[in-house]
């Protein structure tokens, strides 16, 4: 037990990180109300916390490659907190400031990936990495499930969004303290300046040197590329995950805040559950490109369905329950091939962070086109996810050895 508590805290700290940083759900559009084309505000909070986390990410991935995991924790979660302190207020403003600082601690999702990365052996790094994964992938499910039971147990956190605010405030507290007890994974020092991190974060901004970059890693490390770009279009066939919340309360559907709480609650559930069970026990026993390939086809008609469903919760529900069931694992199985070539390749929190801000490229990407698509249609978006999900499933089939060698693989001990 006592060799697993450092992945505990690990585990914990990402967990409790994704809710403070997603866990209004429904209740900001408390904080867009007065704003025009309010479907496209719910989604464009998070298209701007995903801009400005592609410069921060691989900042912060190199700090804690040369200067150790356990700063860059400790300082991730102090500014986490801190944009909690902005929604307050209870005004647009606060809001926009909060979603443009969470991009800044983004990068706590690389140095965690890395931390898990130090601690495990090749043998158990499919089952942590992918778990990891899913809980960072799907943020908008997970945020809004861990303060839903909040607005069902009080009635007055369904009028207002204060007491969730003060609830992820007290949760952001409870992470600092949990990152004071985490224990340095990655003991090497080496000096690092801040014009240098600064020269870092500068560069990202540069999507065409973060890609000479992977192109670069690609050589040493065949596949990886190609792995990586089916992790973006993978994320782009997710980006309904943070549509969700203008679907179920601008759509037909007009789902008060209460029935919102109860779906992701709902939906979360069973998807943690679903992801616990294929990486615990199914995972190292499966050709894990052909996973991906029924779960994007499943996706495909799934997307469909869900156009037809706001006009039937119980359509909306028995969608969903396979949704979670099924497709949610794409986004830890993804996740988790590029994590395994990164740690084979020798890479850690550059890379990692380089990843993530890339990855978080196609989010943002996927955010944008749902936030300009919802202001067509509330069904649009998952016409685009639907797409997505076909663009995955071929790429995945089109894949060549080079890749295949990891994504057939059944183990990786």
């Amino acid at each position: 037990m006592l060799k697993k508590y450092p992945l505990l805290l690990v585990f914990a700290i990402t967990l409790f990180d994704i809710i403070v940083g997603n866990g209004l759900g429904a209740l900001v559009a408390d904080y867009v109300i007065n704003l025009p084309a309010k479907p496209i505000m719910l989604t464009g909070g998070i298209a701007v916390t995903l801009a400005i986390q592609l410069a921060f990410s691989p900042a912060i991935g190199q700090w804690s490659d040369k200067r150790g995991r356990r700063p860059a924790v400790i300082a991730t979660t102090i500014v986490s907190l801190f944009t909690s302190l902005l929604l307050l207020p209870l005004q647009t403003w606060g809001y926009v400031l909060n979603r443009c600082f969470k991009g800044v601690t983004n990068g706590l999702d690389s140095v965690m990936r890395s931390s898990v990365s130090d601690l495990t052996e090749k043998d158990e790094f499919l089952k942590y990495s992918g778990l990891l994964s899913f809980i960072i992938g799907a943020g908008p499910i997970i945020g809004a499930m861990g303060t839903g039971w909040l607005m069902l147990v009080y009635s007055g956190g369904r009028i207002s969004p204060l007491p969730t605010v003060i609830l992820l405030l007290a949760l952001g507290l409870l992470n600092i303290g949990l990152a004071f007890f985490f224990k340095e994974t990655n003991p090497k020092k080496e000096p690092v300046e801040v014009k240098e991190l600064a020269q870092k974060a500068a560069n990202s901004l540069k999507v065409v040197t973060l890609w000479k970059q992977l192109t670069a890693a690609d050589k040493e490390l065949p596949g990886v590329k190609l792995v990586f770009i089916l992790n973006m279009i993978a994320t782009l066939g997710m980006g309904y995950y943070a549509y969700f919340v203008a679907f179920l309360t601008e759509s037909d559907l007009m789902m008060t805040p209460r029935e919102t709480a109860w779906f992701f609650l709902y939906f979360g559930c069973i998807a943690i559950l679903a992801n616990i069970i294929f990486f615990t026990f199914i995972a190292h026993r499966v050709n894990k490109r052909k996973v991906i390939i029924f779960l994007a086809l499943l996706s495909v008609g799934l997307q469909v369905l869900y156009t037809f469903s706001e006009s039937s919760m119980t359509l909306l529900y028995v969608v969903a329950g396979v949704d979670a069931l099924t497709v949610s694992i794409i986004t830890g199985l993804t996740g988790s091939l590029l994590s395994i070539m990164v740690k084979e390749g020798g890479g850690q929190g550059e890379m990692f962070g380089n990843i993530q801000a890339l990855g978080g490229l196609a989010s943002f990407v996927s955010a944008l086109m749902n936030s300009l698509l919802s202001g067509v249609s509330t069904i649009a978006p998952f016409i685009f996810c639907a797409i997505s999900m076909a663009a995955v499933a071929i790429w995945t089939i089109r894949l060549p050895e080079a890749a295949k060698k990891f994504t057939d693989r059944k183990t990786f001990g």
